[in-house]
């Protein structure tokens, strides 16, 4: 079975429940990947891990959130994330740090549902989206993000909003 190991992290997360035991496996080393959730199966024969329930996933570079969450390919190299908030509740929510070092900024955004392709590095939140970085923010119907060259496309019906603190008209 491929999943052994990770299913052996995805056990001890969630006896470890949403707390401080589930901080410290993170902190064993830099390179670990810690997922919680209520509920986690596997489709048989394939690389897909489903998640339901206070879904969280956290490395040291990202960290994503969900009601539920779908994961193609390993944990550790995800081909696809697929997730989704709940309906009329709290949505699906993210947090990336940059990959340029000399100019570290995360990058925060929120939707209904979001989905990840790492083949092309787009992230794509829809449903009510919105996306923060620095002291800048996007809302629109639908947001996609370049998570490598941090370029970003927006619209839907509602149009686009984005908000610039004044701070950044400085630069």
């Amino acid at each position: 079975m491929r999943y052994l190991g990770t299913i052996a992290i995805i056990v001890i997360t969630l006896h470890a429940g949403h707390g401080d035991a589930a901080d410290i496996l993170q902190l064993a080393d830099e390179d670990t990947i810690v997922v919680s959730a209520d509920e986690a199966w596997e489709d048989a024969g394939q690389d897909i891990l489903h998640f339901r329930g206070h879904f969280e996933i956290r490395t040291p570079r990202w960290r994503l959130s969900a009601h539920e969450a779908t994961i193609y390919g390993n944990l550790d190299n995800p081909q696809r994330i697929v997730a989704d908030g709940m309906a009329d509740g709290l949505p699906v929510q993210f947090f990336f740090l940059g990959s340029d070092l000399d100019n570290v900024v995360g990058t925060t955004g929120e939707g209904q549902h979001l989905e990840y392709v790492q083949a092309t590095g787009l992230l794509t939140l829809s449903g009510k989206a919105k996306l923060s970085s620095g002291t800048r923010t996007m809302r629109s119907s639908t947001i996609q993000y370049d998570l490598e060259k941090q370029q970003l496309q927006a619209g839907g019906e509602e149009g686009v909003q984005v908000t610039v603190e004044p701070g950044d008209l400085k630069k």
